[in-house]
């Protein structure tokens, strides 16, 4: 073996010839980081903009969905009025009856489509997130030399890290560079 390491030009070379082996990392050579990332997402200007502006989607949402049920409520009360004095034929309170019941289904329905719209909301920009966490982190990485990168969260896999490791504030202080309040998610 080290006549082949000699003349081969300090080449790494494994004796099957493999050259998916010739790569093996030498242990000396890890370098590994980790970050926390509820003080990433506390302390990330854009991840703050981003809560709010989800807040104030759900307020509007749910602003126009208590106006619907509102005018809901007054309708029922309505044909509750006018079937209790007999202002309306039989035939008519039934039809009033089935179009509060269409009305009261078309709620649940819009209820529902608000839940949904607001969490693939929240869905996808948690993921926009976490993909400009992670090309930052990567890009941070590659600068720093850094093998591996964790990231922890409370009961999450990573139980401890040494204080020397730890690039928490290096990570707030990138994101909050690069990406600021106001830019459009991509």
């Amino acid at each position: 073996m080290l006549f082949v390491f000699h003349f081969s030009g300090n080449k790494k070379v494994d004796a099957g010839g493999d050259p998916g082996t010739a790569m093996m990392a030498n242990p000396g050579d890890i370098s590994i980081a980790y970050f926390n990332m509820d003080s990433v997402m506390s302390q990330w200007n854009l991840y703050d903009e981003y809560q709010q502006d989800l807040e104030q989607k759900q307020t509007e949402l749910e602003a126009d969905f208590a106006g619907r049920t509102e005018t809901f409520y007054q309708s029922v009360q309505d044909a509750q009025y006018k079937i209790q004095r007999g202002l309306v034929t039989r035939t008519e309170a039934e039809e009033l009856q089935q179009q509060l019941a269409s009305e009261e289904q078309s709620l649940q329905v819009l209820q529902n489509q608000y839940m949904v719209q607001l969490q693939e909301e929240g869905m996808v920009k948690n993921r926009q997130m976490l993909d400009m966490i992670a090309r930052y982190v990567a890009e941070l990485s590659e600068a720093n030399g850094y093998s591996y990168v964790y990231s922890y969260t409370f009961g999450g896999n990573l139980i401890y890290g040494a204080k020397p490791y730890n690039i928490t504030e290096s990570v707030v202080a990138g994101l909050n560079e690069r990406f600021k309040p106001g830019i459009e998610l991509d």
